[in-house]
């Protein structure tokens, strides 16, 4: 799951910038253990989130048996889904909370936008997928105000790369649903607005992912790892939703899609090996 990259890459860039650790930080314990349940609460709520997406989507799913990545066709029940949202989101919470209060309030309204998405926005607006985008915005936030109660830079503007990034990756996406959608009548972006015009759209959200990812190599002091990685994954991003432009296809939309799963692993690996091998950030940083 591409949530786990993410997320450790977040955890170890606050650490490295805002942790109070008695030793050297990758010989503490303590940055170990914060690591693994900060990674642990964000599998299980991602993981939550889609049940609990599943839950509400499952007579649209039955009907659409092409899919074989969702749970309707796969013989589980919808109550069942319920209760795995449940199992999952609900030791999720539990660690926010033993990690952090601040952290414990943004992972209540991250779960709060998944479940307006879900309950109430993919079927009645084209622009559902903005809860979605504002959940994954917060997401580094959350993380941040376990190592530092204050909001920081650093946490915003990796909030900003995420909340240029998920627009175009969900739009790109549903574009290879769009014949399924259009008999359920679900009001995706491509069917409102047509798949040429869309495309288009994933290209303007994909273009201004580069500059907060730049700009938190100049306010953290990162390394050339970062920058390469960052700067690759980010033309990587661009050159998929140009191609998406010229050939404005379903197809393409869902090798789009597909495709900018990279996007994040590289940008998220960029971001750990750059700490862990040039570690010593040399930031001034002062907790703002």
């Amino acid at each position: 799951m591409s949530a786990v990259p993410w997320a450790a890459g977040i955890a170890i860039l606050a650490s490295a910038i805002y942790g109070d650790f008695q030793s050297p930080m990758f010989s503490n314990s303590e940055f170990y253990l914060k690591l693994f349940l900060i990674v642990i609460a964000t599998f299980l709520g991602v993981a939550g989130g889609y049940a609990l997406n599943d839950y509400f989507d499952y007579e649209v799913d039955r009907s659409n048996r092409a899919r074989k990545d969702k749970a309707a066709n796969h013989g589980i029940g919808r109550g069942m889904l319920l209760t795995y949202a449940l199992i999952l989101g609900v030791p999720s919470m539990s660690l926010w909370f033993y990690l952090s209060y601040r952290a414990l309030t943004v992972a209540f309204v991250l779960f709060l936008c998944v479940l307006a998405y879900s309950a109430w926005g993919k079927r009645n607006t084209p622009f559902s997928n903005l809860f979605v985008v504002a959940a994954v915005a917060l997401t580094p936030i959350a993380i941040f105000y376990v190592y530092t109660p204050q909001l920081t830079l650093a946490a915003v503007l990796l909030g900003f790369v995420n909340l240029f990034f998920e627009p175009g990756f969900t739009w790109s996406g549903v574009c290879r649903d769009i014949e399924g959608d259009k008999k359920l009548r679900i009001p995706t972006m491509p069917l409102r607005y047509g798949i040429p015009r869309t495309s288009k759209m994933v290209l303007v959200s994909w273009l201004f992912v580069i500059p907060p990812a730049l700009a938190l190599f100049f306010y953290t002091n990162l390394g050339t790892i970062y920058l390469i990685g960052s700067t690759v994954a980010g033309l990587w991003l661009v050159a998929l939703a140009v191609r998406f432009v010229r050939n404005p296809t379903p197809p393409t939309g869902g090798s789009t899609f597909l495709n900018a799963t990279l996007w994040l692993w590289v940008f998220s690996l960029a971001l750990i090996l750059d700490v862990v091998f040039l570690f010593g950030i040399k930031s001034s940083i002062s907790s703002t």
